[in-house]
């Protein structure tokens, strides 16, 4: 055997190993697996059938047929998140409730789930169906059985009455676009021993705005509660925003509690008249080696929902209301007021205070039609504290004359609800003249003047032909040739390609429905690529705000829908209207759900910011063409 095959049959070698390495790790990171509650049930008796993936980003899921058994309820799909030792895991599930028809052996035939591309299969399951016993049944039911049960109700009782979760806001009637802050607190008896915490269920939000706070660990504190003092934090604090009027609910937090007791094991049964003289009995009994162990109970904690009554803006709203419900003041000034032409002079509007700041839409200004201007920078400076949303935001406006001269700007008007008046308030800037002078840029268009016209005055040398004399005919009429009516029909081309130019742009400065669908795109892409650059950087939370900005701005912007009235319901019917394809909308609505989720839920982590990215391209791509 020569080099060439010996390195030939290692490198087969190598690369056989490769792949099974790689089909190793995928296996490991993607695990799609199907349980059951009992593998042997009687005839007429309930089963339940899960099928998990240790993963969220599942889809197509494919259940089996359930051959042999009737679906009673199902699939119950369910997203959970598990802290253990620090370390975060995420799943999701399909859950299934099955009615054994007929005695027999049944296989439940594996289930079908794609993840990245890959289609995962689960595990079958075999059921043994007997026949129904009633009698029978009662009799394998041990007394020990009876006892373990007796045991978790009093277990039951014991969390209950001293773990639970209270969601607290500092005010239940708003108006709209005011500022709401909301906190979920724990509360745990300091004789507890949680072992174990899962979060199957957020709060959802539907009808506001929200920014969540990061709460990255709790801090306990102490507080007495109907006599008893517990130990309590902070679980999430989030400022929210309602969008629409009527009365809005806030959703409970639901999270899943493995509770470690210690369990007294009595020499007789003995009757308990406060549920925790189960734990703190007889110190004698106290023994850990002789007389005690611990078991874990497990107990879901929800939190009640909250009714937040909003109510509607006075009307008519102004008509330089830009959306803000506060306490605000607003500035405005030039950066320059001397400029040539083609050079920029910076307009910057800062609104600043207290209430919905990252909510104002840009302003529209009325300037000359010699200035051109282009969508404003906006440069937020804000902050979202326990206390609400405070700060100002920037809104700058790059000019740029096309003429010398003198150019004056009318004064720029803010209104906005002020909470404390419980009336609108209109903010005015002073007037701003912009002078101009003719740069190296202006271009001056002559005509009717030749090279051989022009001499130099006080000396007698003139213009000298550098070509020869181009000779015609003489019966040839220089104005009957398509050359003449050419160059004299091209001003009048000109002019009137111009002036359609002119009138179009007018017509849609004229029509801000208009301008705001002309604008959408190119306000989202501004977005967009702000996220993209977040990627890099891996600023999680700032990327999923500018992202969900992009797609609510667009949506807005291209179907025309006020603040006031943007909301998810709002968003599905007018695109399903226009659009006529519900899986695009179902998709968009599933990123802004992604958006806003992914900014206080774990189970967010471990989605690549990329593929949320190239997902909001896609949707919003589509849009466009579908909205021209």
């Amino acid at each position: 055997m020569n080099f060439k095959e010996f390195w030939n049959m290692k490198r087969g070698t190598f690369v056989v190993v490769l792949l099974l390495l790689f089909a190793l790790r995928a296996y490991s990171e993607n695990k799609f697996t199907a349980t059951a509650s009992s593998t042997m049930v009687s005839v007429g008796e309930q089963i339940q059938i899960t099928f998990t993936l240790n993963s969220t980003n599942g889809k197509n899921f494919q259940p089996p047929s359930f051959k042999g058994f009737t679906v009673l309820a199902g699939p119950s799909r369910s997203m959970s998140t598990q802290i253990i030792n620090g370390q975060i895991s995420s799943s999701m599930s399909f859950i299934y409730i099955l009615l054994a028809d007929a005695e027999g052996t049944f296989t439940i035939e594996p289930a079908k789930i794609t993840v990245d591309g890959n289609v995962l299969t689960s595990n079958p399951i075999t059921i043994k169906v007997v026949k129904s016993d009633n009698k029978a049944q009662q009799q394998r039911q041990s007394p020990t059985q009876e006892s373990e049960k007796t045991l978790s109700q009093q277990a039951d009782e014991i969390i209950r009455n001293n773990l639970f979760i209270r969601l607290f806001v500092d005010k239940s009637q708003v108006y709209v676009g005011e500022t709401i802050v909301a906190t979920y607190k724990i509360y745990v008896h300091p004789d507890l021993n949680i072992v174990n915490i899962n979060v199957p269920k957020m709060p959802s939000f539907n009808g506001f705005w929200t920014q969540d706070f990061g709460i990255k660990e709790l801090k306990f504190t102490t507080e007495v509660v109907n006599g008893i003092p517990y130990r309590v934090a902070d679980l999430k604090q989030v400022v929210l925003i309602p969008q629409q009027k009527g009365t809005l609910v806030i959703d409970p937090m639901e999270i899943e509690f493995l509770v470690r007791l210690l369990i007294k094991q009595q020499p007789q049964k003995k009757r308990y008249r406060d549920p925790f003289d189960m734990l703190f009995d007889d110190p004698f009994f106290s023994d850990p080696f002789f007389t005690t162990r611990y078991k874990d109970f497990p107990f879901t904690v929800r939190s009640k929902p909250v009714s937040i009554k909003v109510l509607p803006l006075p009307e008519p709203t102004p008509s330089d209301f830009r959306g803000g419900v506060g306490t605000m003041q607003m500035k405005a000034w030039l950066d320059k007021d001397r400029v040539k032409t083609g050079e920029v002079a910076t307009l910057k509007v800062q609104v600043s205070g207290k209430g919905n700041l990252k909510l104002l839409t840009p302003f529209q200004l009325n300037l000359p039609a010699d200035i051109d201007v282009y969508e404003p920078k906006i440069v937020d400076n804000t902050n979202v504290t326990p206390n609400g949303v405070s700060g100002n935001v920037t809104f700058e406006y790059y000019l740029i004359p096309k003429n010398p001269g003198e150019y004056k700007i009318e004064p720029i008007k803010f209104a906005y609800f002020d909470l404390e008046q419980k009336q609108y308030v209109t903010l005015s800037s002073t007037g701003f003249v912009l002078n101009v002078e003719k740069g190296a840029t202006q271009q001056t268009l002559v005509a009717n003047i030749k090279k051989e016209d022009v001499q130099y005055i006080g000396k007698d040398i003139r213009y000298i032909k550098t070509r020869g004399n181009s000779f015609q005919h003489e019966n040839e009429n220089f104005y009957a040739s398509p050359i003449y009516w050419a160059f004299s029909l091209l001003p009048i081309g000109l002019w009137l390609v111009v002036f359609a130019y002119i009138r179009r742009k007018e017509k849609i400065e004229g029509n801000i429905i208009l301008m705001r669908q002309i604008r959408a795109t190119k306000i989202a892409q501004k977005y967009l690529k702000n996220a993209k650059k977040l990627i890099t950087n891996g600023q999680k939370e700032k990327f999923y705000e500018e992202t969900s900005r992009a797609l609510w701005t667009f949506v807005a912007n291209k179907l025309n829908i006020k603040p006031t009235d943007l909301t998810k319901d709002t968003i599905k019917e007018k695109l399903i209207e226009k659009v006529n394809e519900p899986e695009i909308v179902d998709n968009l609505l599933e990123l802004i759900n992604k958006c806003e989720e992914a900014r206080y839920s774990p189970q967010f982590n471990n989605i690549p910011l990329d593929q949320i990215y190239s997902q909001s391209v896609e949707v919003l791509s589509k849009l466009s063409e579908k909205l021209l």
